[in-house]
Order: structure tokens, then sequence, then C-alpha cells
């Protein structure tokens, strides 16, 4: 082969070199770019055109996973006050979210909003009475941050009438029977002392 082909060679390389690189390219952005089956031929999101409704921007369902993920985490790691906006959004967006209820609950009971808790809680309940985790973190609330020890006994027994054969079942019960040896302990207090 001669000395002139050795440049032709290259430009060939580097032209489908190039070409390659930008089928890449589009496919790659054909793939992450989100679907436009909803969006309106005509405008966008918050374009101001007359007699033509634009539909709200909602957020993907990729990323209201990844927040609902997210939130989560944090009350795992007990960071609450970072939680409750995204649950509060979920709420928002869907009132029946159960999940959503029972965590934003749990996040406002913890940061010393309890009455708002206890309301998210029952909420759940009274959409699904059965619902272990709305209970547990109902009873949870009322003996260990409220220190209603009265009120918490039977959501505990319900527990325990749900999950008797289980260890769930006997912490329950055993819940029970604290919050009556606390109850019997302040009856058995004497008044305090008022000073003069």
């Amino acid at each position: 082969m001669s000395r002139r082909s050795d440049p032709f060679r290259l430009v060939l390389f580097l032209a489908l070199l190039g070409a390659f690189g930008v089928v890449l390219g589009l496919s790659i952005r054909a793939s992450i770019q989100p679907r436009m089956e909803s969006m309106p031929i005509t405008g966008g999101w918050g374009g101001d055109m007359p007699g033509m409704t634009m539909l709200p921007s909602t957020p993907v369902a990729g990323a209201r996973e990844a927040d609902r993920a997210a939130a989560h985490a944090d009350v795992e790691a007990r960071r609450f006050v970072q939680a409750i906006p995204v649950y509060e959004r979920l709420v928002r967006e869907d009132p029946h979210n159960l999940e959503a209820l029972i965590h934003l609950g749990v996040s406002l009971a913890s940061i010393g909003r309890v009455e708002q808790g206890l309301a998210h809680l029952d909420q759940a309940l009274a959409m699904e009475p059965d619902n272990l985790h709305a209970l547990w973190s109902k009873g949870q609330t009322l003996f260990d941050i409220k220190g209603d020890h009265a009120a918490s006994i039977p959501v505990w027994e319900r527990i325990a009438s749900l999950v008797s054969d289980s260890p769930d079942g006997v912490t329950a019960r055993g819940y029970v029977l604290r919050a009556q040896e606390r109850l019997k302990g302040s009856q058995d207090a004497p008044p305090p002392k008022r000073s003069p």
C-alpha cells in the first residue's frame, strides 16, 4: 500500500467514528428524554396560548418513587423534619395513600406535633382499620410520645388480637401490661406536696 492511502484511511476512520458518536448521542438522548405523549402538540408546559388549557406539570413517577424512598430513608434515620414535606405532598396528591399518611403521622408526632400526627394515623385507620403498621404507630405514639397510657391500651389489645400467635402479639400484650402498671402506679402515687 502506498503512503497516500494512509491519510485516506485516517479521514475515513475519523468520519466513521464521528458518525458513530452522533448515532450514540441521539440514541442516549432519546432514551433519557421524558415521554411527551400527554403534552399538547402546540405550546408547552406553562405556555401562553390564548384559549388553550395547558396541563400542569406533574412529577414523573420515577421521581415520585425516588422522593418516597428518600423520605423513608429520612424516617429510618430519624430525620423527620426532612421527610414531612415529601409525605405532605404525597398525601396532597393522593389523600388515600395509606403509607404516606402513616409515615406523615409518625414524622409529625416525632417532632412534637403529636395531635396532628395522631390525626393522620386515625385517617389511615379509617381507611383500613386493621392495618398493623398504622395501629402499631398509633400505639407507640400514644404510649411513648404522648404518654397517654390509657388511650394506648385498646390499640395494643387490637394488635394483640390480630396477631395473637406472633412475636408482635407478645410485644403488644407486653405494652398492655406496662400501660396498666403505669396507670396503677400513677393512681397509687401520693399527691405532690404543695409548698406553703
